[in-house]
């Protein structure tokens, strides 16, 4: 009798996955594309997130940051809340507009050292922006930890399109974050 009364106030003391009401989200996106070899800030998202029992839908903005280039702009997305047991798995799909910027070694040069045969390349990178666009899908596990706050891993894939990009367009992000609800949930 006693271990069920434990059992059952252990479990309602549980935070509930966040299925209704707004969740503000944020993800740390560099976990595959270490090591950042430049002084910016890193792969990130943000968004504020209108759940509603079976889907969810978000605004936000979104930074894809590589060695040589970066796409960052504001996004809509869509998903479909799956929750089982205490894990909340949620699949989307969504856009970005935005901008795209990309340096590239267009007019460095090889060399030799005459003294002692030694080949190296001088890089000189040109660099270009342009607006751009794109589309991506992923999927989100989202676990509560306490209350209003839950944990987040993040797995996505985009594609974006825009000329400073011509031949590097897709970019896969891996990271990790929190979820805070901020109100209207249950």
């Amino acid at each position: 009798m006693v271990a069920l009364a434990l059992a059952t106030t252990l479990h309602a003391q549980q935070p509930a996955t966040f299925t209704h009401g707004f969740v503000v989200n944020g993800d740390w996106l560099q976990a595959n594309a270490l090591p950042l070899d430049r002084n910016a800030l890193h792969s990130v998202d943000g968004s504020l997130s209108l759940r509603r029992g079976s889907w969810s839908a978000d605004v936000g903005w979104l930074r894809v940051a590589r060695t040589l280039s970066t796409v960052q702009g504001g996004t809509v997305s869509f998903g479909w809340l799956l929750p089982w047991n205490r894990v909340l798995f949620v699949p989307t799909i969504g856009g970005l507009v935005g901008r795209a910027q990309r340096s590239v070694d267009s007019t460095g040069y090889d060399w030799v050292d005459p003294t002692t045969g030694a080949k190296g390349h001088t890089a000189r990178y040109s660099y270009s922006s342009a607006s751009s666009a794109g589309g991506g899908v992923g999927l989100v596990v989202e676990v509560p930890v306490y209350r209003a706050v839950a944990f987040r891993g993040v797995v996505s894939q985009w594609y974006f399109g825009g000329s400073p990009l011509e031949g590097d367009r897709n970019r896969t992000l891996l990271g990790a974050g929190l979820s805070v609800r901020v109100g209207g949930g249950r």
